[in-house]
């Protein structure tokens, strides 16, 4: 790059950032714009992300899951790394194991959206091209979490929602259980994993 083009980017940021700067500026004069206020304080962390904040560490997974409602679920074991990011706003979770005799891996973003007042997520791993996401709420002070996600079944093509309940059973054990519903139908369980840490 030239001397000149390098003053020039130079410039251009720096013009960019004191742009971006100018309304947190204000926010120490005397009169605040009251839709900045608003803005921040939704995009501030709040009890809800010290709930998921629990969450940070490495857990181990024991997990049962059913393809057959009542059949015997195949069973496997795995890993979960939980880890804040974007300031405590969102808990990114990284899975390793095994499904149905298969190397697994999967990838999620878990959050609580201020605004919507929802506990939300997103689910992607190598099983399949789709993304999963999710919304919900929580009880008992943050210990239960349940959302729910409708998607494509890419086995039948059919409609289907997931249910998903997350409950902290204590500091070093949560449990995970699933339950889908095809369309007209009824939900019936079909993961469930135990983490312990």
């Amino acid at each position: 790059m030239s001397r000149k083009k390098s003053v020039l980017c130079v410039a251009a940021l720096t013009a960019l950032a004191c742009g971006l700067g100018l309304p947190f500026a204000a926010q120490g004069q005397e009169q605040e714009d009251p839709a900045m206020a608003a803005m921040m304080k939704l995009a501030a962390p709040g009890e809800h992300h010290q709930h998921l904040a629990k969450l940070a560490g490495d857990w181990k997974t024991a997990g049962k899951f059913w393809m057959v409602p009542g059949a015997p679920p195949d069973e496997s074991s795995g890993t979960m790394h939980f880890e804040p990011i974007l300031g405590g706003r969102f808990m990114q979770s990284h899975y390793k194991g095994a499904m149905m005799g298969m190397a697994f891996a999967g990838i999620g973003l878990d959050g609580y959206d201020n605004l919507k007042q929802k506990h939300i997520g997103m689910w992607i791993d190598n099983m399949g091209t789709m993304m999963m996401t999710f919304e919900g709420t929580c009880t008992d002070g943050g210990k239960v979490t349940t959302t729910t996600s409708s998607f494509t079944d890419p086995a039948t093509g059919q409609a289907m929602t997931m249910k998903s309940v997350v409950t902290l059973v204590d500091a070093n054990k949560m449990l995970f259980e699933a339950f889908m519903k095809p369309a007209g139908g009824e939900f019936s369980k079909s993961l469930e994993i135990t983490y312990t840490r």
